[in-house]
C-alpha cells in the first residue's frame, strides 16, 4: 500500500512540474504578446497623430480653396468663425 501512495505522490508530483512547466510557457507568451501590444498602441497612437495633422492639413486646404473660389464664399465665411471662435476660447482661456 505504502508503493501505491509513492506511485500517487511521484504521478501528482509529475503532473505538477507539467503544470509549472506550461504556466512559465503560458506566461512567456503572455509577456511577448503584451510587448508586441505595447509597440502596436504606440504605433496606433502615432498613425493617429498623423491622421489628424493630415486632416488639419486638409481642413486647411478646403478652407483655402473656399476662400479662392467665389462659390464657397458661405462656407468660407463659416470656417472662418470657426477659427475665430476657437481663438477666442483660447484667449478666454488663457485670461483664466
Amino acid at each position: 500500500m505504502n508503493e501505491e501512495y509513492n506511485k500517487v505522490l511521484q504521478k501528482l508530483n509529475e503532473n505538477i512540474a507539467n503544470v509549472i512547466l506550461l504556466y512559465n510557457k503560458e506566461k512567456e507568451q503572455n509577456d511577448k504578446l503584451s510587448g508586441e501590444i505595447k509597440i502596436l498602441n504606440e504605433e496606433l497612437n502615432i498613425y493617429k497623430d498623423k491622421y489628424q495633422q493630415i486632416d488639419k492639413k486638409y481642413e486647411n486646404l478646403k478652407l483655402a480653396k473656399a476662400i479662392n473660389n467665389e462659390v464657397g464664399d458661405s462656407e468660407a465665411k463659416l470656417k472662418l468663425n470657426k477659427i475665430i471662435r476657437e481663438i477666442d476660447n483660447c484667449i478666454a482661456l488663457l485670461n483664466k
